[in-house]
């Protein structure tokens, strides 16, 4: 082979080379996009997901201690969100928390308490999330990386990289037949330097005015404190309950910030 051979077969190789590392990144990107779109349409569909304003959520959470509790979820959009939970006798005191346009924040022994912006902007992330950590994710500031298939009880699952705008990442493994939420993998940082590393699994998908939400969820929480083993049962999801903004507002006018 001359000179000339050799060099064209170089330069051939060269953009072949070129070719393929320039490749995955595009293909990845289309991979997640496509996932995405699957799993938006087994939700019900861009347009219904929107036309939903505020859920209201009552749902009855048992722990593995033997406690349970009732628990009732208000969220509105864009990130709007109040739990109010106590014990499961009727007319049982239900201590609130919640996320408004100006804080995050708790009551503990009686007080208020708003989150440190960290945790705050991590609540934000997660717990005032409306319509899922997949749905809008390049407009709220996270990224999304495919992290390949994985089989967990119940089948085949995809896997996705979820590094919220927060900096706080979350696997999600979608049903790899329905595309539905299957289980959460990360870490949940809370008030008083509590930390845990938390596996939640959704079941009983049901659709509610078309759209599907998981009734059923176990959640298990581990780290250096006792193992925390919650299961929630969905009573009753209702849609586009009218709901004012004070709402979501802390009880208190001043509350103190949580070290």
């Amino acid at each position: 082979m001359d000179m000339r051979s050799r060099l064209r077969l170089s330069l051939l190789s060269l953009v072949a080379l070129v070719g393929l590392v320039g490749a995955p990144p595009s293909a990845e990107a289309q991979t997640v996009d496509e996932i995405i779109a699957r799993h938006i349409a087994a939700r019900g569909g861009k347009d219904k997901l929107a036309a939903i304003q505020t859920v209201k959520l009552t749902r009855t959470v048992a722990s593995g201690i033997g406690t349970t509790l009732r628990v009732i979820v208000y969220k509105k959009r864009p990130a709007l969100m109040r739990v109010e939970q106590g014990p499961a006798q009727p007319g049982a005191a239900m201590t609130p928390r919640g996320i408004s346009a100006e804080a995050v924040w708790d009551v503990a022994q009686g007080k208020v308490v708003t989150r440190q912006p960290q945790l705050a902007a991590e609540a934000r992330d997660i717990d005032g999330d409306f319509d899922g950590l997949l749905v809008g994710w390049r407009e709220k500031g996270h990224s999304v990386a495919f992290a390949g298939r994985e089989t967990l009880p119940g089948g085949e699952t995809l896997k996705l990289t979820v590094t919220l705008k927060s900096g706080v990442v979350r696997t999600v493994y979608l049903d790899a037949k329905t595309f539905l939420d299957r289980r959460h993998t990360g870490v949940l940082n809370l008030p008083n330097g509590r930390r845990f590393d938390i596996t939640i699994d959704f079941d009983n998908w049901r659709e509610v005015d078309g759209v599907k939400f998981p009734f059923d969820i176990m959640e298990e929480r581990t780290g250096k404190e006792p193992v925390v083993t919650l299961v929630t049962y969905t009573d009753k999801i209702e849609l586009n309950v009218p709901m004012d903004d004070s709402l979501f507002a802390a009880p208190a006018a001043a509350p103190a910030p949580v070290k």
